[in-house]
């Protein structure tokens, strides 16, 4: 496939990284000196503004199958999809990071009634929000989503001393029925689990499970409260997101926002929250307001700098849970080294929204975790070999941790049947997505 990217951000790059393996990939930007960052990929730079015709033209937008527009300037990403289009370009996706422009491109948007179309607008900031409020919901977790329509689901705990399943050979483990044990990090590394490993204080446990199976997970490491006291430090378009959606008779909602103007406007908006104009590193102020009862404290201002701050302030006086924004990639390994326990970039969920609107492969990539694995999910050929799962084996260095059977998830064994057209979510590595569809193809050969 051919792919234009304009942006040679940390987006650009992450991009890049992830595709320029198996397509014919062009990065556009204006900052020359970004071009340092792409030369150990296999892709052409070139110098130029992604909304010239002139430099897209150079750039060979009109063969292009897509075109992402992903710079910090959201002007520039609309204007350069829509001058991509005007230049033959495929489909068009442009980053943005305001509402505004989501319902402009809708179907009965103000732009698309005039004949103005992008085909996708991505806001990565309301995917992360939704994350945020995910982890906020599920007490200990530090992941939790869902999949296929709310019906399969995933929760991440870093293990202490007290918790279920720690110390015995997993095979003789305790875990609820209807979930399983589909992966674990450990230090700095990721791997799926057999029967004979044995988890370890500070390893983080991913289950995957139906509803009723991953409640019983919960269960095992913390009740559900009445309710829930946190505090958001952080005003901009992710703390206000988070607060919205938060706010409820169960939950008691605290946002501290630096700018005297932005607080007021909060106020406004976010009625049944208490808003509070401060510092959100400021201990005394914590203190005065009784913020170290918190639950929860989410840290999401746009700079990693106070982010960090407030959220080791937060762990010092004993928050339970610490949810931070990561806004540099590259810090996040920082953030997990001082026990934060939710470090999240927008960028790692804006990836994972790219490669499935790409339509690369035959695959969905549904989630990241830690940035070391991730699900996938797959639909068995109809041309594929039915059988047992312990007969039809698992990809290398990977786990079958679901099943979607027509409208019912099974968690499998190995005498689970997969047939025709059963969606599989799998656990894996971001590298071994090649040998999942060399798996598949290998069915393939055998015939139904």
């Amino acid at each position: 496939m051919r792919l234009v990217v304009v942006g040679g951000n940390e987006l650009g790059v992450q991009i890049a990284s992830a595709l320029h393996r198996e397509h014919d990939l062009t990065v556009v930007d204006q900052d020359e000196g970004r071009a340092a960052a792409f030369e150990s990929f296999d892709v052409r730079f070139v110098r130029g503004n992604g909304a010239d015709p002139d430099d897209l033209g150079e750039a060979g937008v009109a063969e292009a199958d897509a075109f992402l527009a992903c710079t910090r300037s959201d002007d520039l990403n609309v204007l350069a999809c829509l001058a991509a289009k005007g230049v033959g370009a495929g489909r068009t996706l442009a980053v943005v990071s305001r509402q505004r422009y989501l319902d402009a491109f809708r179907r009965e948007g103000a732009m698309t009634r005039v004949g103005m179309s992008i085909d996708r607008v991505l806001w990565p900031q309301r995917l992360l929000a939704r994350q945020i409020v995910d982890i906020v919901r599920t007490p200990r977790a530090v992941d939790s989503t869902s999949f296929a329509d709310d019906r399969v689901h995933l929760r991440e705990y870093r293990l202490e001393d007290g918790d279920p399943f720690l110390g015995v050979p997993l095979a003789e483990a305790d875990v609820p029925g209807g979930s399983l044990l589909a992966g674990v990090v450990r230090d700095d590394d990721f791997f799926v689990p057999a029967g004979g490993t044995v988890l370890q204080v500070d390893d983080k446990a991913v289950f995957l499970g139906t509803r009723d199976g991953v409640r019983a997970v919960e269960a095992r490491f913390a009740p559900r409260r009445s309710q829930q006291r946190v505090t958001v430090i952080g005003g901009g378009n992710v703390g206000f997101m988070v607060a919205e959606r938060l706010q409820d008779a169960q939950t008691h909602v605290t946002v501290i926002e630096a700018d005297p103007a932005r607080a007021e406007k909060l106020a406004a908006l976010l009625p049944d929250t208490l808003v509070l104009q401060g510092d959100g590193t400021d201990l005394e102020l914590m203190e005065q307001e009784r913020l170290d009862d918190s639950d929860v404290v989410v840290a999401v201002t746009d700079d990693d700098g106070k982010n960090l701050l407030a959220s080791l302030l937060a762990k010092q006086v004993g928050i339970p849970k610490v949810v931070t924004r990561v806004g540099r990639t590259r810090n996040r390994r920082l953030f997990e080294r001082v026990s934060i326990d939710a470090p999240l970039t927008t960028r790692a969920a804006a990836l994972q929204e790219v490669l499935n609107w790409l339509k690369l492969d035959e695959v969905d990539h549904l989630a990241s975790i830690e940035d070391r694995a991730e699900i996938m999910e797959v639909t068995y050929p109809d041309r594929a070999r039915v059988g047992r799962i312990r007969d039809l084996g698992a990809p290398r260095d990977a786990l079958i941790g679901a099943v979607l059977h027509r409208d019912r998830v099974v968690i499998p064994s190995g005498d689970t049947t997969l047939q025709h057209g059963d969606r599989l979510f799998i656990v894996t590595t971001p590298d071994n997505v090649g040998e999942v569809a060399a798996w598949l193809e290998r069915h393939c050969a055998d015939g139904p």
